[in-house]
């Protein structure tokens, strides 16, 4: 059950300290608090809550959204955020507390269930609602007029807009990046020790609950000390040829097949009813698993669909991204779109896509226009995204897209090599929200060991990337408003009780 219990902004005069005196109304915590939408976060909160069932009146969405706000910009484990709110009275006060209080506001179990109700198309519609009006184009008064059109003009790759529709404008930025999620390297020996193990556990447990089966009063027969002194044999071999692998992944497989007919004998006799939770999703994931593996062994493959690289996590899938540092990536592929500085999620995805194909780049770019009433006048995006289907579509819609025209490059293009310059310097944006949300959030190792927790996670870290552009903004106009002010009167605008606006500035 949830009772709506938002009465509006709390005021840092009314906040009650123990020991007297007030907040500071420069403090990051208060200035933010102000610039949210409680009210809006609060609607799309109560709607995961049905009064009609009575039951323990549940935390309110101040507290909620708020505590992971801090958790995911300050980097705290869960039970070292708890700890934090019950000393810092900002926090307290971001999180809608009218006065200081010392015990911990709640278990940190409870953060779970907080992320399972913003999940990650939530928390995009509260970054949209929050972010759409800064970030709209018809308040960019830039003019790109070396590339895109309006109205009726053509683009430069030769296409007319249509004039039925409202002239294209703004600049989209878009790409794609992986969230890697928190799962060892997976190796196919390891898995399927893993994999031997849990079956040895459901075995274990059916054995317990029910002793014999098919009139049998012998324990199964596992070989379990026989096979893990076996592969700790190999695995512990600095080098390991292939000949051996495939020799140890037979042999492990093997054992695999023989503990899942005797799992699958005492199902058809006691049923599955006896088994926890977490055995009956490990058992599904493990029979899954067996048939890729058996599939890779003998077709002598190393790719398979779907292919499950964690036990635990069975939707993560191998992301090949090319990369040096990392070739192949295990997480949530992204994609993402900055305008005006603020950044949207577009796709994410558990599976692997290409970002390039036709289908994703149209809904990217009819995804703007949802957003914004019509098609950008410029996209800058990477060479995947160049194919020649894509063209023809920012052609048709007379969209500017960046990058070098097609077939043979002209003599005297110095014009042409300076705007795709300039415009491989721009598309860099992205790749600084990139690099702020892995080295400063969280986005390069997600903790979160559920689907749609980890999608909280990483809609979590858009948000906060744009309440800290938002901010920015707020404290540069802030000083561009005191410094025409105090021009004016003859004042100093680096005067000790202004330095607040260049901490802001430079947090």
């Amino acid at each position: 059950m949830y009772r709506n219990k938002y009465d509006g902004q709390v005021d840092i005069y009314d906040f009650i300290l123990p020991f007297g005196g007030h907040l500071k109304e420069d403090n990051r915590w208060v200035v933010l608090r102000q610039m949210i939408d409680w009210e809006m976060i609060d609607k799309e909160y109560r709607e995961h809550f049905d009064n009609r069932i009575t039951g323990q009146e549940a935390y309110s969405s101040d507290i909620a959204f708020g505590s992971l706000y801090i958790q995911r910009r300050l980097g705290f484990t869960d039970r070292e955020l708890v700890e934090q709110i019950a000393e810092n009275p900002y926090l307290q006060y971001f999180i809608g507390y009218k006065e200081y209080q010392n015990e911990k506001p709640f278990d940190s179990s409870l953060l779970v269930s907080f992320r399972k109700r913003f999940p990650d198309e939530v928390m995009n519609r509260i970054t949209e609602n929050m972010f759409l009006e800064a970030a709209d184009p018809k308040n960019d008064d830039d003019d790109h007029s070396s590339g895109g059109s309006s109205g009726n003009d053509t683009s430069s790759d030769g296409g007319t807009q249509k004039p039925t529709e409202l002239p294209n404008k703004g600049t989209l930025i878009i790409d794609a990046t992986c969230a890697p999620a928190d799962i060892a390297y997976p190796t196919d020996l390891e898995l399927c020790d893993k994999a031997r193990r849990w079956t040895e556990v459901i075995l274990d447990h059916y054995w317990g609950l029910y002793g014999s089966v098919n009139g049998r009063n012998e324990k199964p027969r596992t070989y379990r000390e026989v096979a893990h002194r076996r592969f700790l044999k190999l695995n512990k071999r600095r080098r390991k040829t292939a000949k051996k692998i495939r020799k140890e992944l037979r042999y492990q497989l093997g054992c695999i097949r023989r503990n899942l007919d005797y799992i699958e004998a005492y199902a058809l006799e006691y049923g599955f009813e006896g088994l926890h939770c977490i055995e009956k999703d490990r058992l599904i994931t493990i029979v899954t698993f067996y048939g890729q593996q058996k599939e890779m062994l003998d077709t002598k493959s190393h790719s398979v669909a779907d292919r499950i690289v964690s036990l635990s996590q069975p939707w993560i899938r191998p992301i090949v991204r090319g990369k040096s540092k990392a070739p192949t990536e295990f997480g949530a592929k992204i994609s993402v779109s900055v305008v005006n500085g603020y950044t949207f999620i577009d796709h994410l995805s558990f599976d692997a896509y290409n970002e390039g194909e036709a289908n994703e780049f149209v809904t990217v770019i009819e995804e703007y226009r949802r957003r914004f009433g019509r098609y950008p006048e410029r996209v800058l995006a990477d060479k995947i995204y160049r194919s020649r289907t894509n063209r023809d579509f920012c052609k048709d819609h007379g969209i500017h897209i960046s990058g070098p025209r097609l077939g043979r490059p002209r003599k005297e293009h110095s014009d042409d090599l300076r705007q795709e310059l300039k415009e491989i310097g721009e598309r860099n944006a992205v790749e600084g929200k990139f690099g702020n949300g892995k080295r400063k959030l969280g986005l390069s190792l997600i903790m979160a060991k559920l689907k749609e927790t980890a999608g909280s996670m990483i809609g979590m870290d858009i948000f906060i990337l744009n309440m800290e552009r938002l901010l920015r903004q707020k404290v540069l106009f802030l000083y561009a408003f005191f410094e025409h002010a105090f021009t004016v009167r003859a004042g100093s605008l680096h005067d000790p009780k202004y330095m607040f606006l260049f901490v802001l500035a430079a947090d």
